[in-house]
């Protein structure tokens, strides 16, 4: 019986042997696939034990504080990131167990918005340690920011006009068509403010369809020289009003592939605006550079300039430098915006040189 008794013992301790060995295999593949999701994940996470040492920390946390894995790992959580603020998170997981999810604008050790979310472990009732997953919200945040300026700056567009509209025309009813000579000018300006509701109306139309990514080009050989030249042809009234003195430098051999209609929409609105800010008896010039891969196009006026601090935003929608006497030239704000996405769409770049008071320089690069 003792005998027998042994062997079934040995038969059971190898049967639980089988089964630690198979738990063991199990755990050994979970933790590899839990590794390989932490790894893979676009989130940073960062996993710290009760005294919020680093236990773990992926590649998306790396990149987002600017810390590598060997250097974070085993210290504390403040002393390898330094925010008090994730810290803090950390320490009431740790405190209370409960879960956190809070926004973070940071200016240290990056800059920038994220969601913090934390969360603890636990072994039985004791917490051991706690998770936090780091999402990294600025862009959506900066277009959270640029959808309200838009809808902020399309709303005062289009309520200045209709408002003055609705003036004139409650003007009107109210006995002033029988004054014809005054109810002729007031129907001109009404006229000239519903002018400027369909060249926004257009504008934000043309824009709304670059952005969509469906704006399909119409390459083609086309004769730069030629098409600025074209161009200028219409705008012969306004050069003459200004005395503009007009150099077009561009070679007659200068050949680029492009869409016709949108570099023209391009050259318009750059030429439009060297000579409606430029001074009288002024000078505009339009010439190319040969930089590598790509060709430089520049309009180059000797205007009133754009202030230091305006340049970085020139090509924002509804961005504009002197806001009241852009309304009086007829500009609806998004004309620069417009050319940054046509030549975008080109793969080309937009850019701007320019000292206040000495005139500017617009460019756009296209591929050769």
């Amino acid at each position: 019986m003792l005998f027998s008794g042994g062997k079934k013992t040995i038969k059971d301790l190898r049967q639980q042997l089988d089964e630690a060995d198979a738990k063991l295999t199990e755990l050994q593949k979970r933790n590899s696939s839990m590794k390989a999701i932490i790894k893979s994940m676009a989130e940073g996470v960062i996993v710290v034990d009760s005294d919020t040492k680093i236990l773990a920390i992926n590649h998306s946390a790396e990149q987002i504080f600017g810390i590598l894995k060997k250097d974070a790992e085993d210290k504390l959580l403040l002393e390898a990131i330094r925010s008090s603020d994730i810290s803090d998170i950390a320490n009431k997981v740790l405190k209370k167990g409960s879960q956190v999810s809070q926004e973070l604008i940071l200016l240290q050790p990056v800059s920038g918005s994220f969601m913090i979310n934390a969360s603890a472990i636990t072994e039985g009732e004791h917490i051991t340690g706690c998770v936090l997953v780091i999402h990294d919200i600025t862009d959506l945040r900066k277009l959270e920011s640029i959808r309200k300026d838009f809808v902020a700056n399309v709303s005062h567009e289009l309520k200045t006009p209709l408002t003055s509209i609705k003036g004139f025309i409650e003007t009107l009813l109210s006995g002033a068509l029988d004054d014809k000579k005054n109810s002729v000018d007031f129907l001109k300006i009404v006229a000239s403010h519903v002018n400027r509701l369909d060249s926004l109306v257009n504008d934000l139309l043309s824009l709304s369809y670059l952005e969509s990514m469906q704006a399909e080009l119409k390459k083609e050989n086309i004769a730069l020289a030629g098409l600025v030249s074209d161009t200028l042809a219409g705008f012969k009234a306004q050069i003459a009003k200004k005395s503009v003195k007009v150099e077009n430098s561009l070679p007659a051999s200068l050949i680029i592939m492009a869409d016709k209609d949108k570099i023209s929409q391009v050259l318009t609105n750059f030429i439009d605006n060297a000579i409606k800010f430029n001074r009288q008896n002024g000078a505009v010039k339009i010439y190319s550079e040969d930089i590598g891969s790509k060709i430089k196009v520049v309009v180059e006026d000797s205007g009133i300039g754009i202030p230091p601090r305006d340049i970085l935003r020139i090509f924002e929608r509804f961005y504009r430098v002197d806001k009241a006497r852009s309304r009086e030239l007829g500009g609806t704000g998004l004309g620069l915006s417009i050319v940054k996405h046509i030549i975008e769409l080109h793969n080309g770049e937009v850019g701007v040189e320019s000292t206040e008071g000495a005139g500017s320089k617009f460019w756009f690069t296209l591929p050769k």
